[in-house]
């Protein structure tokens, strides 16, 4: 459950977020008029539901927005909170997750997203090594790592390239990973594809999720090869700000929805346990 202080940092932090957002990209996003003064959440049974002046907060296809956690419902709150005199709805990731999957509008499966992720793999960031010495050395050292860390924690061997050529993936580790997807509901699987695309890295979203990376280190090394050209011939300090702010919410959204999901399971298990 959210401490007043706990909410009030959310509200602070998406503020902050939007208005940098804003301020450089707001031409380039459909706005509306804020329409309301404040906001609230209710729960309803065993969900949770956002209310906006006391109406309840629907998806795109005119369904209430059901949400599993009262966590997860406060940070919805606190996006549209956030908002100043206009709403711009491509900065509000965990509204957008939410209601993408309640709605499903590409009438996807747990299968489909799985395949798609397991297909990802072959096209990871961190399984592709630099020509350029200093870079690989680099590489070597801020995302060996982590390849150590996925071998492990998923019993499996994996080849990095050391070319253009995709590195191979075993007939193993796509089994492995795919038990370890379909073993999340959907709306996390939802979630895990939004931080995965994000970061260009299935082993970094997976990395985060299993609390191994913050989500603003897991950006970083995203962000390796960029980060050492720009340390190179310089950077627009504004402008690559706003892009890694961008990245680290849409990956900090992503993962407050998967951790959410799995607090929620953990307590119901709990609670069938005998007393």
């Amino acid at each position: 459950m959210f401490s007043k202080l706990a909410t009030a940092s959310l509200k602070t932090l998406f503020r902050s977020q939007c208005a940098n957002c804003c301020k450089v990209r707001v031409q380039n996003y459909a706005t509306r008029k804020r329409f309301y003064k404040g906001t609230g959440i209710i729960q309803n049974e065993n969900k949770w539901e956002v209310t906006l002046d006391h109406r309840r907060l629907k998806t795109p296809n005119g369904k209430p927005l059901l949400i599993h956690n009262e966590a997860l419902a406060r940070g919805i709150a606190a996006e549209w909170d956030a908002q100043s005199d206009v709403i711009t709805q491509p900065t509000m990731h965990l509204t957008a997750l939410c209601n993408t999957a309640m709605d499903n509008p590409g009438k996807l499966t747990k299968h489909d997203i799985a395949s798609y992720l397991m297909d990802f793999i072959a096209t990871d960031t961190l399984l592709f090594a630099s020509e350029e010495e200093d870079l690989r050395a680099l590489q070597e050292r801020k995302w060996g790592p982590i390849i150590d860390w996925f071998q492990k924690r998923f019993d499996v061997k994996q080849e990095v390239s050391q070319g253009l050529e995709a590195p191979p993936v075993t007939t193993e580790t796509r089994a492995a990973l795919a038990k370890h997807y379909l073993s999340y509901d959907f709306p996390s699987l939802n979630a895990i594809v939004f931080g995965v695309e994000a970061l260009k890295s299935p082993l970094l979203m997976l990395a985060a999720v299993d609390r191994r990376l913050e989500p603003s280190e897991a950006v970083m090394l995203s962000r390796l090869e960029e980060e050492y050209q720009l340390r190179r011939w310089g950077r627009v300090a504004w402008a690559h700000g706003v892009s890694q702010a961008e990245l680290t919410a849409r990956v900090a959204a992503a993962l407050l929805v998967v951790h959410s999901a799995s607090e929620v399971h953990e307590a119901k298990v709990k609670a069938k346990q005998p007393a």
